[in-house]
């Protein structure tokens, strides 16, 4: 599960570009949906700087799929807190390929366990043995 990382301020910092925002982590196909929001640039090869309020960022993150999953603030300078986000985007595990064959014997196998760990509650230190 891809994690990033969001650092924002809720004081504005100046007349001109009163918020900025900085994500760090994301991949490219949810840098583009993000175009539409005003950027100041990278600050590193990993992070784009929006000039945008906090909340406007989390939001367009949160209907791409992320999910806040932490947060804190931190005061670095006495008038401007700066809060600091993680987030998650839950990623479905793909379908395992399995070929007919093969599934054929896992089902016949889980049939014929079916009774044996009936039997075995509460369960043992015996190893089964298939016959």
């Amino acid at each position: 599960m891809p994690y990033i990382l969001i650092r924002g301020n809720l004081a504005s910092y100046s007349h001109k570009y009163p918020f900025r925002v900085l994500v760090s982590g994301l991949k490219t196909a949810d840098l583009e949906q993000l175009n539409r929001f005003p950027s100041g640039g990278y600050s590193d090869e990993s992070t784009i700087v929006y000039l945008q309020h906090p909340c406007v960022i989390l939001t367009a993150l949160e209907v791409l799929g992320y999910r806040v999953v932490a947060s804190s603030s931190t005061a670095v300078k006495q008038d401007y807190n700066e809060y600091m986000w993680t987030m998650r985007k839950e990623f479905h595990d793909p379908e395992p390929f399995v070929s007919e064959t093969s599934s054929a014997i896992v089902e016949r196998e889980n049939l014929a366990n079916i009774g044996r760990e009936v039997n075995n509650y509460p369960p043992s230190n015996k190893i089964d043995v298939p016959e």
